[in-house]
């Protein structure tokens, strides 16, 4: 540079301060390439001064403090241009003048010596233009235009002066999207950029602004462009490994941003503010996703109008968040049955606040911090999602996350139907969730996909979770067995999400629920009585009593309570002073209303057409007189009791158990009451891994029923066979089952007393669940007789004098012949058929009569089979 060029450039002046979206170090030295993306390109941006500046503005800004010297910008309107004095002094060559006969200077000549047009070299606009002309006053000012430059033209000199090594420079394209797809030498410029990537001049670079919000993004752009394969190669690079460099992401506004624009709208335009609540409506305004220059309209609409900054003028844009004047550690501890989680959060809190104290003192943790990244375990409705928003305050309150706004999605909004497209769309969600937490509920959905691309969404995840850890809070949710699935669907994922980080939302409580319903009411305009609200709690109770894997808690009350002030509504009509009623409460829910116990007689009165139930009858009977007492000192049910019927075979204890299930549901014990009866051969597998799903198969079959497992202590019999050792597994999970299904699920074991004792004794948990034992002790002869004489009738059969007796006498027999496999009512039931096949040979004879014979008893009774006794007809 000469001396004349020398004097002629402006020192450039110290620039003001950035911003935080747009710092210096965005531009990483030894890139030939910077590529600027985000939902904030378009963006306006408040520097540290308070001045609100354009996207080009700020870009000059952080270019100037990243110590670059020339700054070039390029539009397809503006081929080349610049916003300040120094890098348009900086471009400048001066003319060659050849004085002619005149003395004036001659024709003006190309800036380059390598450019030629249709004169050649000469060139007809003057290279000296007036003084002052085509120069921008400041930066901030109005661009410098290059009239007339065709494209070819414009990328050779934006090429010339990257390629020149007196001065640092930058070449910004502000809309690279449109300036790639619609430049007029995308050959030239392929080459260039393709030439630039492999032999760049070190400490030059291009500034490409794409108008995208993820890095993906811009990979797909430029793929499906097909034109800068160069460019498009560097781009792909940095998609796959972001701490590579030469990419920034242009967020959203935070806080410190924020509070400047309202300071800015204060100073420049008298918006009135109040003081007290700035802080907290500048929290709340960073939570949302809403762009600075959104902001800005509407802090000049409040001005408009007249109308202050304060908690009440911002809530149409920020709802309730606006006018909580709560911490979120308030907001977590006043939710109903949160007590646990409360603790949990608590320690949590001590953590991040230990770690704050050491920074403070210069004394940070060394190496990698430990997982912010959390699992939320439970059903719906137990204050998950609420929990994750709260979780996002929480963190930006202690310093972990600059923004703390919570993005909510499920595998939908992660997965596509495409391959390549399920990474792309993981990662534009990732990157709206950045400096918040990502909340994924039903994350199990990645996971469950047998041909589907959700393995791709969980790679995706998992990187950026690595790549962005001091950014991202990743939080995944769901039912407690299926997160389990879901942990264990990737290696990758049990280190992101360590055991320790795994937080259990139980079910609410009958009381939380119902505080939750009551307040919900309130909320809705409506006033409840003492009586209503107590027949509410009853519904609850039952609510939650029989409730299922899926029980909606918080879900289940809104729902309800948007029923009742449904018929309140039709009932009232403009009387909203009314209070709710009875009345209000639907059908559907009031079925969950105790129902009064009936008379026990009455009610067991089904057992007086059995034979020798006495024992079985009388325990009850004493069990539907304690419900009943219950209810009449206002104690309320119980949840029904599992139940040992000990006997012999034959002794009424499947017909009884089938009769317990309809008596416990109309005792308001059980919703279904319905059987199933399984064995051994049901509920045991014959290989590993069989047994506890063919059990849990059976307790969801008899869910809101009875479960009536006949020879129970089949069950520890592991003798070998099929399925020896598997017997201990299915006694495991039964008792898993029993407490989970608590109050929805009863279980009758039966068999011998001895057995039952042993199977008792093989788990220490069998005898505390089995809390009553119903005897069925063996028939003695005259409950046998009566229960042959009963059953001869219902065949429309008559003892004659002498058969009964008879009849006692062999079964007294063959009980004494085979006591531990005498069938009682079954034997009974043998005995009937074989006489009625004895009888058929007089029926043939034409004896034509009801009765049966003493003759037609026949004279042993055995297993396979019977012996006739002698002179039978058909011997003849």
């Amino acid at each position: 540079m000469n001396a004349t060029l020398a004097k002629e450039t402006p020192a450039p002046a110290a620039p003001p301060p950035g911003t935080e979206r747009l710092p210096p170090d965005a531009v990483r030295t030894g890139e030939p390439f910077t590529v600027l993306y985000g939902p904030g390109v378009g963006d306006v941006f408040v520097d540290a001064t308070g001045e609100v500046r354009t996207m080009e503005q700020a870009l000059w800004h952080m270019l100037r403090a990243a110590g670059f010297e020339r700054i070039v910008f390029s539009t397809l309107q503006d081929p080349v241009y610049f916003r300040d004095d120094a890098s348009w002094h900086r471009s400048r060559r001066p003319a060659r003048r050849t004085p002619d006969t005149d003395g004036r200077a001659g024709p003006p000549r190309m800036r380059h010596a390598g450019l030629r047009g249709p004169l050649g070299a000469t060139r007809l606009l003057r290279a000296e233009p007036a003084p002052g002309a085509g120069r921008p006053a400041a930066p901030d000012a109005g661009a410098a235009r290059a009239s007339g430059m065709a494209d070819p033209f414009g990328v050779m000199t934006l090429t010339a002066y990257l390629r020149g090594t007196g001065h640092r420079t930058a070449v910004v394209f502000p809309h690279a999207d449109e300036f790639l797809l619609h430049n007029q030498a995308s050959r030239q410029l392929a080459q260039a950029l393709a030439t630039w990537a492999c032999d760049g001049v070190e400490g030059n670079q291009w500034v490409l602004v794409f108008n995208r919000t993820s890095l993906h993004e811009v990979a797909a752009f430029l793929t499906g462009l097909g034109r800068c394969p160069g460019l498009e190669t560097f781009v792909t690079e940095r998609r796959d490994e972001p701490a590579r460099g030469g990419t920034h992401r242009v967020g959203l506004p935070g806080e410190r941003e924020l509070e400047r624009l309202v300071h800015a709208a204060r100073l420049r335009k008298g918006l009135r503010v109040a003081w007290r609540d700035l802080d907290r409506v500048v929290r709340a305004m960073a939570g949302q996703p809403e762009t600075a220059r959104v902001w800005r309209s509407r802090l000049h609409q409040l001005h408009g109008k007249g109308a202050r900054l304060d908690r009440e003028t911002v809530r149409p844009w920020l709802g309730a968040a606006a006018a909580e004047e709560r911490t979120p550690w308030e907001r977590l501890a006043a939710m109903p049955g949160t007590e646990a989680l409360v603790r949990r959060f608590e320690g949590l809190r001590a953590e991040m606040e230990t770690e704050a104290a050491l920074r403070a003192r210069g004394r940070p943790s060394e190496g990698e911090p430990p997982s912010r990244h959390l699992v939320f375990t439970g059903n719906p409705g137990t204050g998950k999602t609420t929990v994750a928003r709260l979780l996002g305050e929480m963190y930006r309150d202690a310093g972990v996350l600059t923004r703390g706004h919570c993005v909510e999605a499920g595998p939908g909004d992660l997965i596509a139907g495409f391959v390549g497209q399920t990474a792309q769309r993981t990662a534009a969600v990732i990157d709206r969730a950045l400096d918040g937490v990502l909340f994924i509920d039903e994350a199990y959905g990645l996971s469950d996909q047998r041909e589907g691309f959700g393995d791709q969404a969980i790679e995706t995840l998992l990187k950026r979770m690595e790549d962005d850890r001091d950014r991202l809070v990743v939080v995944v949710a769901g039912y407690p067995g299926k997160m389990e699935e879901f942990l264990d669907a990737n290696p990758g994922l049990r280190s992101r999400f360590p055991l320790t980080n795994v937080v259990p939302f139980p079910d609410h409580d009958p009381g939380a629920l119902h505080t939750i319903l009551m307040n919900r009411l309130a909320q809705r305009g409506m006033t409840a009585g003492a009586e209503v609200a107590e027949e509410l709690r009853q519904i609850v109770e039952n609510l939650h009593r029989t409730r299922g894997a899926t029980f909606g808690n918080v879900r289940e009350m809104r729902t309800l309570a948007d029923a009742v002030r449904s018929r309140w509504s039709v009932r009232i009509g403009p009387e909203v002073d009314e209070p709710v009623t009875g009345e209000d409460i639907p059908e559907t829910y009031r079925g969950h209303l105790p129902r009064p116990a009936p008379d026990p007689a009455e009610l067991l009165a089904g057992l007086d057409a059995y034979v020798g139930l006495a024992p079985a009858r009388a325990a009850l009977t004493a069990l539907a007189w304690r419900l009943r007492m219950r209810q009449e000192r206002g104690a309320g049910n119980f949840d029904p009791p599992h139940l040992l019927f000990t006997g012999p075979p034959g002794t009424g204890k499947t017909t009884v158990a089938r009769l317990v299930g309809a008596l416990f549901r109309s005792l308001g014990l059980l919703r279904g009451g319905h059987v199933v009866e399984v064995t051994r051969v049901d509920l045991v597998g014959e290989y590993l891994g069989q047994t506890a799903p063919k059990v849990v198969g059976a307790c969801e079959q008899a869910m809101d029923g009875v479960l009536f497992i006949d020879e129970a202590y089949s069950l520890v019999a592991d003798a070998g066979g099929s399925g020896a050792g598997f017997g201990k597994e299915a006694v495991e999970a039964l008792l898993r089952e029993m407490e989970s299904r608590r109050g929805r699920l009863v279980v009758v074991a039966a068999g011998y007393p001895a057995d039952l004792e042993r199977l008792l004794d093989s788990n220490a948990g069998l005898r505390s669940r089995f809390t009553l034992t119903v005897p069925f002790p063996a028939f003695s002869p005259e409950d046998l007789g009566e229960i042959l004489r009963r059953s001869a009738t219902a065949d429309g059969y008559v003892l004659a004098p002498g058969t009964e007796e008879r009849a006692r006498r062999l079964l007294e027999e063959t009980r004494r012949a085979r006591p531990t496999a005498f069938g009682n009512a079954r034997d009974v039931r043998r005995l009937l058929e074989a006489m009625e096949g004895l009888k058929g040979a007089r029926w043939a004879e034409g004896d034509r009569g009801p009765e049966l014979l003493p003759e037609d008893v026949p004279e042993e009774l055995e297993t396979g089979g019977v012996r006739a006794p002698s002179g039978w007809p058909g011997e003849r």
